[in-house]
C-alpha cells in the first residue's frame, strides 16, 4: 500500500490499488427485505437480509438520457444503508420509476473529510480492499515470505466451516508481530483475527458469511473510511429492496485485469457476481473488509439514500441522492468536472 498519497482514484486505479464501482447504481426491481423482527430474535439487529424476487435484466440505455423507468415504486423511505461509488458515468441502466411531483433531493456529506484507508507499515497488513490474490503479495512483501509458500499456506489454512473452503474475505487485515512466526502461524492468526472481530460483535454463526461479504462490497466500493458509514447505508436500503445491487465492484470481482467500467457483455452475462441480473448480495466475499466496513454494515446511520456518486476524482468528493432526479443532478456535476479534466 502507499503511504502519505493524495486522494486521486485514477492514480489509485493506476496502480492497481482499488476497484471502484460505476456511478449510475440503480435499483431496478423493490421489493420486500427482512430479516428478525421480534425482540428475542438474535439476527434482529442485523440489516435485513435480502429478498429474493425474479431476477431483472437491464438496459443499455446512458442513465442520464433515459426516459422511460421500469414499473417500479420509489424506495421505501425506511429502507437500510447504500455505498457511494468512485467513478466515472459509464455503467448505463433504466432509472426507477420517478414522478415530476417529486422535488430533486441531494443529499451532501456534511463536512466532507477524506480519510484514507490505514497505509502499510512494519508487520501491517492493510489491502483496502484487496483479492486474497493480492493480499498474498503484501503479505510476502511485508514480511518476506517467499510468495509461493503465503500462497500454499493461505490454501491450507484452517477456515470456519462458513466459508465452505473459501479463504476470500477471511484475512483479517491489521498489524501482526513480525518476530518468530512461520508464514503458516500468521494466516491463521489473521483468519483467528476475523473470526474473533465477528464474535466480538455479537454477529450469528449462521450470519458470518453474509456480515463479511456486505462488508467486502462496501470495502471496495469506496477509497474513504469516512464514507463507509453512507455506502452501507445504501447497500441495506437496497438488499431490503430485494432486487439487483447493480454494483460494477462485484461484476469486476472475477476479472483479471484492473478497471473501474463494466461492459455491456459483462452486465448480460450469467456470472454468478452479475449484480445488474442477480439479487442481493454475491456469492462470496469480494475483498478483506476491515473492521470500519464491518462496523458500518453492522450499524449504519439512519437514511434513505438510494444513489451516490463521486464528483471529483482528485477529492474523493462524493454526493448521495435520495431520489433518481437528484441523483442525475449530481451525476451532471460530475460530467462537469470530466469535462474541466480531461485524461491527460
Amino acid at each position: 500500500m502507499m503511504a502519505g498519497m493524495r486522494f486521486n482514484p485514477r492514480a489509485l486505479l493506476a496502480a492497481g490499488i482499488v476497484t471502484a464501482s460505476a456511478v449510475t447504481i440503480v435499483l431496478v426491481a423493490l421489493g420486500v427485505g427482512a430479516s428478525g423482527t421480534g425482540a428475542d430474535d438474535e439476527t434482529s439487529a442485523l440489516p435485513p437480509a435480502e429478498s429474493s424476487p425474479a431476477p431483472v435484466t437491464t438496459s443499455d440505455t446512458v442513465a442520464t438520457t433515459a426516459t422511460e423507468a421500469p414499473p417500479t415504486t420509489s424506495p421505501p423511505a425506511s429502507s437500510p444503508p447504500v455505498p457511494p461509488s468512485t467513478t466515472a458515468p459509464s455503467t448505463t441502466t433504466t432509472a426507477p420509476r420517478v414522478t415530476t411531483t417529486v422535488p430533486v433531493e441531494v443529499v451532501t456529506p456534511a463536512g466532507y473529510t477524506y480519510v484514507p484507508k490505514p497505509s502499510g507499515g512494519p508487520g501491517v497488513i492493510a489491502p483496502g480492499g484487496a483479492l486474497t490474490k493480492t493480499l498474498a503479495a503484501d503479505i510476502a512483501t511485508t514480511f518476506g515470505f517467499d510468495a509461493v509458500d503465503v500462497e500454499a499456506a493461505i490454501a491450507a489454512a484452517e477456515l470456519p466451516v462458513e466459508a465452505e473452503g473459501n479463504p476470500e474475505g477471511w484475512l483479517a487485515p491489521g498489524s501482526y508481530p513480525t518476530d518468530g512466526a512461520t508464514v503458516a502461524e500468521l494466516i491463521q492468526s489473521m483468519v483467528e483475527r476475523r473470526v474473533s472481530q465477528l464474535e466480538e460483535r455479537d454477529v450469528p454463526r449462521d450470519q458470518w458469511q453474509r456480515v463479511l461479504t456486505a462488508a467486502s462490497v462496501i470495502e471496495t466500493e469506496t477509497y474513504n473510511q469516512n464514507e463507509k458509514p453512507r455506502v452501507a447505508r445504501v447497500l441495506s436500503n437496497r438488499l431490503a429492496g430485494g432486487g439487483p445491487l447493480q454494483m460494477d465492484s462485484i461484476i469486476l470481482y472475477p476479472v483479471a485485469e484492473d478497471r473501474i467500467f463494466t461492459t455491456s457483455e459483462e452486465r448480460a452475462s450469467n456470472s454468478p457476481y452479475n449484480s445488474y441480473r442477480r439479487n442481493g448480495l454475491p456469492p462470496t466475499p469480494i475483498s478483506a473488509p476491515d473492521e470500519v466496513s464491518l462496523d458500518a454494515f453492522l450499524s449504519p446511520p439512519p437514511g434513505d439514500w438510494w444513489f451516490y456518486v463521486t464528483v471529483d476524482l482528485d477529492t474523493g468528493e462524493t454526493l448521495f441522492a435520495v431520489t433518481y432526479e437528484g441523483h442525475q443532478a449530481n451525476v451532471e456535476r460530475l460530467r462537469a468536472w470530466l469535462r474541466e479534466n480531461p485524461e491527460p
